[in-house]
């Protein structure tokens, strides 16, 4: 008799539905903390009950805490789950993209990007973020880092198109012009990524660089506000970041060029100092200085404060 009520027992609680998921359960599944995430999207995952477009963002909420958590294998798989209870959903194919991306599997990350393009170029971000996703962007960034500049370029002009006030679509595509010699195609993409963001070094660095060079190699006619644009530039740059030993080197450059040489042997001087083993600065020192005796410093200790300096910047 005890073994029979055991039994019953055990089939009813069987037969007890799954707690629904609370409000609650979906507040931390949309906040921001990875462990509440994880908790309150489990709960809405394994409530049947909830639709399955529902569920589905739930999963591609928990893939994101496990990848703030560094669990790649676990985000990876919420995904397919994700894509399995709403294959027409764009976001975790482009999701699951970028994680391809960033270990190395290009080629994989390339084909999730085409899916997520084939349902929706411009989907709204996952649930902790409002806004929308620029697949094109993010596939952009893929094809450059295959190497193939012409399909990036092709990506970034069309998710510039779908988004004018894309960050890092700007932001890539004036770069990569610029690494193509095409100075003043660049310069336009550089001056909106300073308009977005004034208060990025990068930004002011990489437009002084882009009017820099483009007055050192224009073959028809040479335009001096370009040089006095680049040293402006320059000099905003370090203004943000004083510690950057190569944008300092670089406005020493311009300098000479426009023919301030002890202002190009002041920035040189303390570019040396930030950075003691730098070949360039080194070399354009000794040129400009020969008697000049720059202070040692092991590459050890350079690249210690260089790596603070960056987790500063992070």
């Amino acid at each position: 008799m005890p073994i029979r009520t055991t039994v019953i027992a055990m089939c009813l609680l069987m037969a007890v539905p799954a707690i629904a998921a609370s409000r609650k359960d979906h507040d931390n599944c949309n906040g921001n903390d990875p462990d509440r995430m994880i908790t309150g999207c489990t709960r809405i995952i394994s409530d049947t009950s909830e639709e399955a477009k529902v569920r589905s963002t739930a999963y591609v909420s928990r893939a994101i805490a496990w990848q703030r958590k560094n669990q790649r294998d676990k985000a990876l798989s919420d995904y397919a789950e994700a894509i399995r209870l709403n294959p027409d959903d764009a976001l975790p194919y482009n999701n699951r993209a970028i994680l391809w991306r960033e270990h190395g599997d290009v080629d994989r990350a390339i084909a999730d990007f085409d899916e997520a393009i084939r349902r929706n170029p411009q989907p709204r971000s996952d649930a902790a973020g409002p806004g929308f996703v620029n697949v094109y962007t993010n596939r952009g960034l893929a094809w450059q880092a295959k190497g193939d500049y012409d399909r990036a370029r092709a990506d970034y002009d069309k998710g510039i198109e779908l988004d004018p006030n894309d960050k890092i679509a700007r932001d890539h595509r004036g770069r990569l012009l610029l690494a193509l010699s095409e100075y003043g195609k660049a310069i336009p993409d550089l001056d909106m990524s300073i308009q977005l963001e004034p208060k990025q070094a990068r930004h002011h660095y990489m437009r002084g660089l882009a009017r820099y060079y483009q007055y050192m190699h224009r073959s028809e006619w040479i335009k001096k506000e370009d040089l006095d644009g680049a040293i402006a530039d320059f000099t905003q740059a370090l203004q943000l970041d004083a510690s950057d030993a190569i944008a300092r080197w670089m406005r020493a450059m311009a300098k000479e060029t426009s023919g301030n040489r002890d202002g190009a042997i002041a920035d040189l001087i303390e570019a040396s100092r930030l950075d003691p083993v730098h070949q360039g600065i080194r070399d354009a020192l000794k040129r400009l200085k020969p008697d000049y005796e720059a202070p040692q410093e092991s590459l050890l200790s350079v690249l210690k404060r260089q790596e603070k300096t960056q987790a500063g910047a992070n």
